[in-house]
Protein backbone atom coordinates (compact mmCIF):
# COMPACT_ATOMS: atom_id res chain seq x y z
CA UNK A 1 0.00 0.00 0.00
CA UNK A 2 2.68 2.48 1.03
CA UNK A 3 4.95 1.50 -1.85
CA UNK A 4 2.09 1.95 -4.29
CA UNK A 5 1.40 5.43 -2.89
CA UNK A 6 5.06 6.38 -3.29
CA UNK A 7 5.09 5.21 -6.90
CA UNK A 8 1.85 6.93 -7.90
CA UNK A 9 2.56 10.15 -5.96
CA UNK A 10 4.51 11.95 -8.74
CA UNK A 11 2.15 10.63 -11.43
CA UNK A 12 -0.93 11.93 -9.65
CA UNK A 13 0.79 15.23 -8.90
CA UNK A 14 1.74 15.67 -12.58
CA UNK A 15 -1.77 14.84 -13.81
CA UNK A 16 -3.30 17.14 -11.21
CA UNK A 17 -0.94 19.97 -12.11
CA UNK A 18 -2.07 19.74 -15.74
CA UNK A 19 -5.72 19.71 -14.73
CA UNK A 20 -5.23 22.68 -12.42
CA UNK A 21 -3.33 24.55 -15.11
CA UNK A 22 -6.09 24.04 -17.67
CA UNK A 23 -8.98 24.84 -15.32
CA UNK A 24 -7.34 28.02 -14.08
CA UNK A 25 -6.61 29.06 -17.65
CA UNK A 26 -10.29 28.57 -18.57
CA UNK A 27 -11.55 30.51 -15.56
CA UNK A 28 -13.17 33.90 -16.26
CA UNK A 29 -11.14 37.00 -15.56
CA UNK A 30 -8.52 39.13 -17.28
CA UNK A 31 -5.14 39.18 -15.48
CA UNK A 32 -3.98 42.10 -17.61
CA UNK A 33 -7.02 44.15 -16.63
CA UNK A 34 -6.55 43.16 -12.97
CA UNK A 35 -2.90 44.22 -13.02
CA UNK A 36 -3.17 47.41 -15.08
CA UNK A 37 -6.59 48.62 -13.99
CA UNK A 38 -9.77 49.37 -15.89
CA UNK A 39 -8.22 52.44 -17.48
CA UNK A 40 -5.61 50.46 -19.43
CA UNK A 41 -5.80 50.67 -23.18
CA UNK A 42 -6.02 47.67 -25.50
CA UNK A 43 -2.39 48.19 -26.53
CA UNK A 44 -1.22 48.20 -22.91
CA UNK A 45 -3.16 45.06 -22.15
CA UNK A 46 -1.74 43.33 -25.23
CA UNK A 47 1.79 44.34 -24.27
CA UNK A 48 1.23 42.95 -20.77
CA UNK A 49 -0.02 39.63 -22.14
CA UNK A 50 2.98 39.30 -24.47
CA UNK A 51 5.47 40.30 -21.75
CA UNK A 52 4.16 37.59 -19.42
CA UNK A 53 3.93 34.89 -22.09
CA UNK A 54 0.15 34.62 -21.84
CA UNK A 55 -0.22 34.69 -25.63
CA UNK A 56 1.58 31.36 -26.10
CA UNK A 57 -0.45 28.18 -26.71
CA UNK A 58 -1.55 26.34 -23.60
CA UNK A 59 0.76 23.30 -24.08
CA UNK A 60 3.75 25.61 -24.42
CA UNK A 61 2.82 27.53 -21.28
CA UNK A 62 2.34 24.28 -19.36
CA UNK A 63 5.77 22.97 -20.37
CA UNK A 64 7.31 26.28 -19.28
CA UNK A 65 5.39 25.99 -16.02
CA UNK A 66 6.80 22.49 -15.36
CA UNK A 67 10.32 23.62 -16.29
CA UNK A 68 10.13 26.48 -13.82
CA UNK A 69 8.86 24.14 -11.09
CA UNK A 70 11.73 21.72 -11.78
CA UNK A 71 14.14 24.59 -11.08
CA UNK A 72 12.30 25.64 -7.93
CA UNK A 73 10.82 28.72 -9.57
CA UNK A 74 7.22 29.24 -8.47
CA UNK A 75 6.81 32.29 -10.67
CA UNK A 76 5.61 35.80 -9.91
CA UNK A 77 2.26 37.33 -9.12
CA UNK A 78 0.73 38.74 -12.30
CA UNK A 79 -0.87 41.53 -10.26
CA UNK A 80 1.78 42.65 -7.76
CA UNK A 81 4.90 41.36 -9.51
CA UNK A 82 6.08 39.78 -6.24
CA UNK A 83 7.47 36.20 -6.23
CA UNK A 84 4.90 33.60 -5.22
CA UNK A 85 7.32 31.37 -3.29
CA UNK A 86 7.75 33.70 -0.26
CA UNK A 87 3.97 34.14 -0.04
CA UNK A 88 3.51 30.37 0.02
CA UNK A 89 6.36 29.96 2.51
CA UNK A 90 4.48 32.27 4.87
CA UNK A 91 0.95 30.98 4.23
CA UNK A 92 1.46 27.19 4.14
CA UNK A 93 2.77 26.79 7.73
CA UNK A 94 -0.17 28.81 9.04
CA UNK A 95 -2.71 26.60 7.26
CA UNK A 96 -0.87 23.45 8.37
CA UNK A 97 -0.98 24.66 11.99
CA UNK A 98 -4.70 25.38 11.70
CA UNK A 99 -5.47 22.02 10.07
CA UNK A 100 -3.37 19.94 12.48
CA UNK A 101 -4.81 21.63 15.56
CA UNK A 102 -8.35 21.20 14.22
CA UNK A 103 -7.65 17.54 13.44
CA UNK A 104 -6.20 16.93 16.91
CA UNK A 105 -9.18 18.59 18.59
CA UNK A 106 -11.68 16.68 16.41
CA UNK A 107 -10.02 13.32 17.14
CA UNK A 108 -9.81 14.02 20.88
CA UNK A 109 -13.51 14.91 21.05
CA UNK A 110 -14.49 11.99 18.81
CA UNK A 111 -12.47 9.46 20.82
CA UNK A 112 -13.98 10.54 24.10
CA UNK A 113 -17.57 10.79 22.92
CA UNK A 114 -17.42 7.80 20.55
CA UNK A 115 -15.97 5.33 23.06
CA UNK A 116 -18.24 6.54 25.85
CA UNK A 117 -21.31 6.33 23.60
CA UNK A 118 -20.40 2.77 22.61
CA UNK A 119 -19.94 1.66 26.21
CA UNK A 120 -23.34 3.08 27.30
CA UNK A 121 -25.03 2.23 24.00
CA UNK A 122 -28.80 2.24 23.63
CA UNK A 123 -29.23 4.45 26.69
CA UNK A 124 -30.12 8.10 27.10
CA UNK A 125 -26.49 9.21 27.20
CA UNK A 126 -25.85 7.33 23.97
CA UNK A 127 -28.81 9.07 22.33
CA UNK A 128 -27.49 12.42 23.58
CA UNK A 129 -24.03 11.82 22.12
CA UNK A 130 -25.48 10.73 18.79
CA UNK A 131 -27.65 13.84 18.70
CA UNK A 132 -24.67 16.06 19.45
CA UNK A 133 -22.60 14.36 16.74
CA UNK A 134 -25.34 14.96 14.17
CA UNK A 135 -25.57 18.61 15.22
CA UNK A 136 -21.79 19.00 14.89
CA UNK A 137 -21.80 17.39 11.46
CA UNK A 138 -24.70 19.50 10.18
CA UNK A 139 -23.30 22.86 11.28
CA UNK A 140 -21.41 24.68 8.46
CA UNK A 141 -17.94 25.70 9.60
CA UNK A 142 -18.22 29.31 8.44
CA UNK A 143 -21.58 29.72 10.21
CA UNK A 144 -20.13 28.27 13.40
CA UNK A 145 -17.21 30.65 13.03
CA UNK A 146 -19.50 33.67 12.81
CA UNK A 147 -21.42 32.49 15.89
CA UNK A 148 -18.18 32.03 17.82
CA UNK A 149 -17.02 35.53 16.87
CA UNK A 150 -20.35 37.01 17.92
CA UNK A 151 -20.26 35.20 21.28
CA UNK A 152 -16.63 35.17 22.41
CA UNK A 153 -15.23 38.22 20.59
CA UNK A 154 -18.15 40.66 20.34
CA UNK A 155 -20.29 39.58 23.29
CA UNK A 156 -17.81 38.47 25.94
CA UNK A 157 -14.63 40.05 24.61
CA UNK A 158 -12.56 37.05 25.69
CA UNK A 159 -10.88 36.34 22.34
CA UNK A 160 -9.81 38.40 19.30
CA UNK A 161 -12.02 38.76 16.23
CA UNK A 162 -9.38 37.15 14.05
CA UNK A 163 -5.90 37.62 12.71
CA UNK A 164 -2.76 35.62 13.37
CA UNK A 165 0.23 36.09 15.67
CA UNK A 166 3.35 33.99 14.98
CA UNK A 167 4.42 31.75 17.88
CA UNK A 168 7.72 33.62 18.09
CA UNK A 169 5.87 36.76 19.16
CA UNK A 170 4.18 35.02 22.07
CA UNK A 171 2.61 31.60 22.50
CA UNK A 172 -0.31 33.09 24.40
CA UNK A 173 -1.21 35.50 21.60
CA UNK A 174 -0.71 32.73 19.03
CA UNK A 175 -3.05 30.38 20.92
CA UNK A 176 -5.69 33.06 21.54
CA UNK A 177 -5.81 33.88 17.83
CA UNK A 178 -6.27 30.26 16.76
CA UNK A 179 -8.80 29.08 19.35
CA UNK A 180 -11.93 30.14 17.49
CA UNK A 181 -10.89 29.13 13.94
CA UNK A 182 -9.66 25.74 15.20
CA UNK A 183 -12.95 25.05 16.99
CA UNK A 184 -15.01 26.12 13.96
CA UNK A 185 -12.98 23.91 11.60
CA UNK A 186 -12.92 20.91 13.97
CA UNK A 187 -16.61 20.67 14.87
CA UNK A 188 -17.99 18.98 11.70
CA UNK A 189 -15.04 16.57 11.64
CA UNK A 190 -15.61 15.72 15.30
CA UNK A 191 -19.23 14.88 14.49
CA UNK A 192 -18.50 12.39 11.71
CA UNK A 193 -15.63 10.71 13.58
CA UNK A 194 -17.68 10.38 16.75
CA UNK A 195 -20.24 8.34 14.83
CA UNK A 196 -17.60 6.25 13.10
CA UNK A 197 -15.67 5.47 16.28
CA UNK A 198 -18.87 4.62 18.14
CA UNK A 199 -19.92 2.16 15.41
CA UNK A 200 -16.47 0.58 15.28
CA UNK A 201 -16.22 0.19 19.07
CA UNK A 202 -19.74 -1.29 19.30
CA UNK A 203 -18.77 -3.85 16.66
CA UNK A 204 -15.56 -4.76 18.48
CA UNK A 205 -17.29 -5.09 21.86
CA UNK A 206 -19.54 -7.81 20.43
CA UNK A 207 -16.64 -10.05 19.37
CA UNK A 208 -15.53 -13.22 21.12
CA UNK A 209 -12.10 -11.99 22.21
CA UNK A 210 -13.72 -9.21 24.27
CA UNK A 211 -15.97 -11.67 26.09
CA UNK A 212 -12.95 -13.91 26.68
CA UNK A 213 -10.95 -11.00 28.10
CA UNK A 214 -13.76 -10.08 30.47
CA UNK A 215 -14.07 -13.74 31.44
CA UNK A 216 -10.39 -13.80 32.41
CA UNK A 217 -11.05 -10.95 34.81
CA UNK A 218 -9.35 -8.14 32.89
CA UNK A 219 -10.69 -4.68 33.87
CA UNK A 220 -12.72 -2.75 31.25
CA UNK A 221 -10.13 0.00 30.79
CA UNK A 222 -7.51 -2.60 29.86
CA UNK A 223 -9.78 -4.45 27.43
CA UNK A 224 -11.02 -1.29 25.75
CA UNK A 225 -7.72 0.59 25.82
CA UNK A 226 -5.38 -2.18 24.67
CA UNK A 227 -7.49 -4.24 22.31
CA UNK A 228 -10.86 -2.79 21.39
CA UNK A 229 -9.69 0.74 20.67
CA UNK A 230 -6.67 -0.38 18.66
CA UNK A 231 -8.83 -2.52 16.38
CA UNK A 232 -11.67 -0.02 16.24
CA UNK A 233 -9.43 2.81 15.03
CA UNK A 234 -8.46 0.98 11.85
CA UNK A 235 -11.67 1.88 10.01
CA UNK A 236 -11.73 5.60 10.93
CA UNK A 237 -8.03 5.86 10.10
CA UNK A 238 -8.71 4.42 6.64
CA UNK A 239 -10.93 7.37 5.68
CA UNK A 240 -8.98 9.99 7.62
CA UNK A 241 -6.95 10.89 4.56
CA UNK A 242 -10.11 11.75 2.65
CA UNK A 243 -11.19 14.16 5.37
CA UNK A 244 -7.90 16.01 5.10
CA UNK A 245 -9.42 17.41 1.92
CA UNK A 246 -12.25 18.80 4.03
CA UNK A 247 -9.74 20.47 6.35
CA UNK A 248 -7.92 22.12 3.45
CA UNK A 249 -11.14 23.19 1.75
CA UNK A 250 -12.65 24.38 5.01
CA UNK A 251 -9.53 26.41 5.68
CA UNK A 252 -10.45 28.64 2.72
CA UNK A 253 -13.68 29.73 4.43
CA UNK A 254 -12.33 29.77 7.99
CA UNK A 255 -9.25 31.79 7.08
CA UNK A 256 -11.46 34.29 5.29
CA UNK A 257 -13.91 34.58 8.19
CA UNK A 258 -11.15 35.00 10.79
CA UNK A 259 -8.66 36.93 8.60
CA UNK A 260 -6.01 34.22 9.01
CA UNK A 261 -3.26 34.73 6.37
CA UNK A 262 -3.01 31.09 5.24
CA UNK A 263 -3.19 29.53 1.79
CA UNK A 264 -6.99 29.68 1.83
CA UNK A 265 -7.01 33.43 2.15
CA UNK A 266 -4.18 33.67 -0.40
CA UNK A 267 -6.31 31.66 -2.82
CA UNK A 268 -9.33 33.93 -2.31
CA UNK A 269 -7.19 37.00 -2.96
CA UNK A 270 -5.81 35.38 -6.11
CA UNK A 271 -9.30 34.59 -7.39
CA UNK A 272 -10.59 38.10 -6.67
CA UNK A 273 -7.68 39.67 -8.56
CA UNK A 274 -7.52 37.06 -11.37
CA UNK A 275 -3.92 36.29 -10.39
CA UNK A 276 -3.46 33.06 -12.35
CA UNK A 277 0.02 32.23 -11.06
CA UNK A 278 -1.02 32.53 -7.42
CA UNK A 279 -4.16 30.43 -8.00
CA UNK A 280 -2.19 27.69 -9.77
CA UNK A 281 0.51 27.44 -7.15
CA UNK A 282 -1.91 27.48 -4.22
CA UNK A 283 -4.00 24.75 -5.86
CA UNK A 284 -0.91 22.66 -6.62
CA UNK A 285 0.49 23.00 -3.09
CA UNK A 286 -2.92 22.06 -1.67
CA UNK A 287 -3.00 18.91 -3.79
CA UNK A 288 0.53 18.07 -2.67
CA UNK A 289 -0.46 18.46 1.00
CA UNK A 290 -3.51 16.25 0.42
CA UNK A 291 -1.44 13.49 -1.20
CA UNK A 292 1.20 13.71 1.52
CA UNK A 293 -1.45 13.46 4.23
CA UNK A 294 -2.91 10.35 2.60
CA UNK A 295 0.56 8.80 2.43
CA UNK A 296 1.08 9.43 6.15
CA UNK A 297 -2.35 7.95 6.91
CA UNK A 298 -1.41 4.81 4.97
CA UNK A 299 1.81 4.51 6.98
CA UNK A 300 -0.17 4.87 10.20
CA UNK A 301 -2.65 2.25 9.09
CA UNK A 302 0.15 -0.21 8.31
CA UNK A 303 1.67 0.35 11.76
CA UNK A 304 -1.69 -0.06 13.47
CA UNK A 305 -2.97 -3.06 11.50
CA UNK A 306 -0.60 -6.07 11.22
CA UNK A 307 -2.55 -7.33 8.21
CA UNK A 308 -1.84 -4.06 6.41
CA UNK A 309 1.83 -4.38 7.29
CA UNK A 310 1.92 -7.86 5.78
CA UNK A 311 0.23 -6.64 2.63
CA UNK A 312 2.70 -3.78 2.34
CA UNK A 313 5.65 -6.18 2.56
CA UNK A 314 4.02 -8.44 -0.02
CA UNK A 315 3.97 -5.60 -2.51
Amino acid sequence: MVVRRLVTFPVILLATSFLVFVLVDLAPGDPALAALGVGASAQQRHAYIVAHGLDAPLPVRFVRFLADLAHGDFGYSLVTGQPVAPQLATAVPITVQLALLALALALAVALGLGVWSAIVRDGRLDALVRGVSIALLAAPAFWVGLLLINLFAVGLGWLPFGGYTPPGEGLGLWARGLVLPVIALAMPLAGIFTRMIRSAVVEELSKDYVRTAYGLGLPPHVVVGRNVLRNALITPLTVLGLWVGYLLAGAVLIETVFSVPGIGRLLVQGVLTSDLNVIRMVALVTVGLFLLANLLVDVGQVLLDPRGRSASHAE
